[in-house]
């Protein structure tokens, strides 16, 4: 018979990284810290990132911005209301990143909105 109170059973002896295998941020490949950042949001805002593209452009004072492609003007209206979601998470994921940019290419031609991460529009 098992006794409930024993709590040092030997057949459940397991070491915190094989049950919770998480990694730290600098360990990270940048496509792990993608999806990491889209899991913090909810199912209808992931569903929306999903038709997105990402790319962080690096700046040379070190500094970067995450530059969101979304495939079309709705979705980008409907992200530049999560701006706040948005920054929170940037925050937990990326330490260099400043600013992120929500982008739709229409005619050949990339048009961004860039924001500061207080949520603030950078004017070019």
């Amino acid at each position: 018979m098992i006794d409930p109170y024993d709590f040092e059973d030997d057949e459940f002896d397991f070491d915190d990284e094989d049950v919770f295998k998480m990694k730290r941020l600098r360990d990270m490949t940048e496509g792990e810290k993608l999806q990491r950042f889209k899991r913090f949001f909810d199912s209808s805002s992931r569903a929306m990132l999903q038709n997105c593209l990402f790319r962080i452009v690096n700046h040379e004072d070190g500094t970067g911005t995450l530059e969101i492609l979304c495939p079309n003007e709705i979705v980008k209206q409907r992200l530049s209301k999560k701006k706040r979601k948005i920054t929170n998470n940037i925050d937990t994921c990326w330490s260099h990143i400043k600013s992120f940019s929500l982008c739709i290419e229409q005619e050949g031609k990339l048009y961004c909105q860039k924001f500061t991460l207080n949520g603030d529009l950078l004017t070019p």
